[in-house]
């Protein structure tokens, strides 16, 4: 029987043209919203790629889309489910169903499946629209299939709901309108219930958000299968209620009620407490991992946070991967309501606030993200002394943010690294417990002063990033020996789009870097390094222009051209020199353009530049690396054919299938 009454009901919505609809303007909604968000992507890919955002298209693209189709399955599947049972009441036909041999649980599934496998038929389709974005782009499908899980789920309970309001009330659009309203209600919740209430449990969003990521949790499973469940029971004690009349019903009920509410108080008290991790698509992020790995002795991390098992969950699911990584990290806890007096010592902020201490020294963490953990961990990992002065009061680059001639914004992303970035003024010496001195393109010669300092920092293996101008001083020749040729570097073969004088550099960099950067460190007018002669320096590496290049002497507003008697040398130059004496490592950059804030966040430069940091400091941590899914390989006629279709193609497609099946069915 159930299956005729399941035929019955799929046979009515698949040849209805209210399912095509339906289908049709579901799919253009959601098609319209990721190609508008496609064109605002590909205006902001560019700066991703330069900061090194780990985001990409699955982030900014996909999940935002899922997240549509997500709230409009709040419209569409009360839409399909309203008549299940207030339509055979308006007709007249429930009685007569009712009369049936049909168990009451094979009606209710009958009714329940017959308006959750067109809600899936929708899902399923409209999954195909981010999966065509693999055409030209790195889709993860582990994550996508995840979603399309969460997203069945959310179809089930929801269709469920629909049920339990079809069976309470009397006409279709009212049954429609009390399930809005609920379904609603539980997407808000979130934003409604403080954190820490237990009631919290029953938002949806909260439920639905960490799957669309490609987070798959228990609890979230055990949330959508209690929904349905406790759905499909009320909704069979509705239509018991007009089945039998037998005296004790009124008592039945409340008592059935009262059974009812305790499994869903049990159950989500169960799955709060026993919830795991089942499926993470991204474990740990790589700048993490390296982090972890670079950790030495124990590390304690204080949570300050109450007897609440919502929040202390929340922070065990953040610890415990860093603990399976590094074995030595230890998680405390410490109920900041009941030791009052140790939170106020402890400065402690906010509940849930994490402390976290090695290495000699201490992190705090106020909100519970990976990226708070990552620049935590990064700032605990960083070896050697924080400090950093940079050489002021002889024409260098500032510090002013503001200024696009400064280098304020690599100041600020090495203070995000854990360093300290101080400016030195004028002559004054330079302190034992600095880990680097850095001399932005002094526009002038050195004062003896300064040069006897820079020289005793260096004798007592200290660290040297000098970023040279043509200054037309000799500064580099008598601290460090390295002389540079006259004029510019050019090319007759520029990059793609680059002025002769500005070209990106791969040559040299991965044995200060580690590994071969995605993208070249960009330098605009650089100036040719000739290393020392003397054996007290050894050259580690040398980074050197793309293709051969010629010091240009002449003025770069008119056509260049290689004039070899003028004394333009014309090879593939070194444009930076890694040196090394003993315990001391210097770098010298022949341009400072890339480290300004002009040119700092195109190309490679962030992450090359604080990378080059990190090795003239001893330190091996990650400085961020662009997501693997930034990039579009789709040429312009192909993302056009894509659009079109999506907008165009596929809705008139589903509206033409509608309209074949309703004349088919006309002609039957």
């Amino acid at each position: 029987m159930i299956r005729h009454l399941l035929a019955r009901e799929l046979r009515a919505h698949f040849t209805s043209m209210t399912f095509w609809l339906v289908l049709a303007g579901t799919w253009l909604i959601c098609a319209w919203m990721l190609f508008a968000q496609l064109q605002v992507y590909q205006q902001i890919q560019p700066d991703l790629l330069a900061r090194q955002v780990p985001l990409g298209i699955n982030d900014l693209l996909i999940t935002p889309t899922l997240n549509t189709l997500a709230l409009l399955l709040l419209f569409v599947v009360p839409l399909l489910g309203m008549g299940a049972v207030a339509g055979e009441r308006e007709t007249g036909r429930l009685p007569a169903l009712l009369a049936t041999p049909l168990s009451l649980p094979a009606l209710v599934l009958g009714k329940w499946l017959g308006t959750l496998v067109p809600a899936l038929a929708i899902v399923g389709a409209l999954m195909a629209l981010p999966a065509s974005l693999a055409l030209g782009m790195a889709v993860e499908w582990g994550r996508l299939a995840v979603a399309g899980g969460l997203l069945g789920l959310l179809a089930g309970g929801l269709a469920a709901l629909v049920l339990l309001c079809s069976a309470l009330v009397r006409r279709p659009p009212s049954a429609m309108a009390l399930a809005l309203l609920v379904g609603g209600f539980l997407w808000l919740l979130d934003s409604l219930a403080p954190r820490e209430a237990a009631w919290r449990w029953l938002a949806l969003a909260p439920h639905l958000d960490p799957g669309l990521h490609g987070t798959l949790r228990s609890d979230d499973i055990a949330y959508f299968v209690l929904l349905t469940f406790v759905c499909l029971v009320a909704a069979g004690l509705a239509l018991l209620r007009q089945r039998e009349r037998a005296p004790l019903h009124p008592l039945r009920e409340l008592i059935a009620l009262g059974l009812l509410g305790t499994i869903l108080v049990l159950g989500a008290g169960l799955s709060q407490r026993h919830a795991t991790e089942l499926y993470r698509v991204q474990p740990l992020p790589e700048a993490l991992l390296r982090a972890l790995d670079a950790l030495r002795g124990p590390v304690v991390v204080t949570a300050w946070a109450p007897d609440h098992p919502v929040l202390r969950a929340r922070i065990e699911k953040l610890i415990r991967p860093l603990q399976a990584r590094y074995p030595r990290l230890e998680l405390r806890w410490i109920d900041p309501r009941r030791e009052p007096q140790l939170a106020r010592q402890a400065r402690v902020r906010h509940e849930g606030e994490l402390h976290i201490e090695g290495m000699g020294r201490s992190q705090r963490v106020e909100r519970l993200t990976p990226a708070a953990l990552l620049r935590a961990f990064t700032r605990i990992a960083r070896t050697g002394e924080p400090w950093i002065v940079v050489l002021q009061g002889h024409g260098e680059a500032g510090l002013d943010p503001a200024d696009p001639r400064g280098i304020g914004a690599w100041a600020a992303a090495l203070e995000e690294q854990g360093y300290r970035v101080l400016g030195l003024p004028g002559n004054a010496p330079i302190p034992d417990n600095v880990a680097l001195v850095l001399v932005p393109a002094p526009r002038r010669a050195l004062p003896e002063p300064a040069r006897a300092a820079l020289r005793r920092h260096l004798a007592r293996g200290g660290h040297l990033l000098w970023l040279h101008e043509d200054d037309a001083s000799d500064n580099l020749t008598t601290l460090l020996g390295v002389q540079t040729l006259p004029g510019t570097l050019v090319t007759d073969t520029p990059q793609t789009g680059l002025a002769p004088a500005r070209f990106g550099v791969h040559s040299g960099l991965a044995p200060l870097l580690g590994r071969s950067p995605d993208s070249p460190l960009l330098l605009d007018g650089a100036h040719a390094l000739i290393a020392p002669e003397k054996a007290r320096w050894e050259v580690v590496t040398r980074l050197e222009t793309p293709v051969p290049a010629w010091n240009e002497t002449g003025s770069l507003s008119d056509p260049v051209r290689h004039e070899p008697l003028q004394g333009e040398q014309k090879a593939r130059h070194a444009v930076g020199l890694a040196l090394r004496h003993e315990d001391s490592r210097v770098l010298v950059l022949g341009d400072s353009d890339c480290a300004r804030n002009t040119l700092f966040g195109q190309a490679g430069n962030r992450s090359i530049l604080l990378g080059l940091v990190n090795w003239l400091t001893g330190n091996h941590l990650s400085t961020g690396s662009a997501a693997h899914d930034i990039a579009i390989d789709w040429t312009p006629e192909t993302g056009a054919r894509v659009v079109l279709t999506h907008l165009l193609g596929v809705p008139l497609l589903w509206l033409f299938t509608g309209l074949l099946i309703r004349r088919q069915r006309r002609r039957g």
